[in-house]
């Protein structure tokens, strides 16, 4: 799904992410079903910021999709640094979603 599609799309349609161990299962299994690296997120709330997540062999690597992708860098981190990120704060909240994989 495209990051403007699940920016679009009722919440009640959206799986809730719970858990960093959560996060990682769906990345995987985006990135197993479609054959694409990462996985769509968005963080529920005014403006539904969308994020793309991805797993690399330090932990994780997450862009802000919304805005433009060419001028916004990937952040890097590992597990315990990934806890720190507006991602991660989002998902202890309860606001973190993701579309389901088709």
């Amino acid at each position: 799904m495209h990051h403007t599609d699940i920016r679009s799309t009722a919440l009640s349609k959206l799986l809730p992410v719970r858990s960093v161990t959560d996060l990682e299962w769906l990345v995987k299994e985006s990135e197993m079903v479609t054959g694409t690296p990462g996985r769509h997120f968005i963080v529920a709330g005014g403006d539904r910021p969308a994020y793309q997540v991805r797993l690399d062999s330090s932990g994780f690597e997450v862009i802000r999709v919304d805005v433009d992708p060419l001028g916004t860098a990937p952040t890097h981190s590992s597990k315990p640094e990934f806890l720190q990120h507006p991602v991660a704060s989002a998902m202890a909240c309860g606001r973190l979603y993701t579309a389901k994989v088709h």
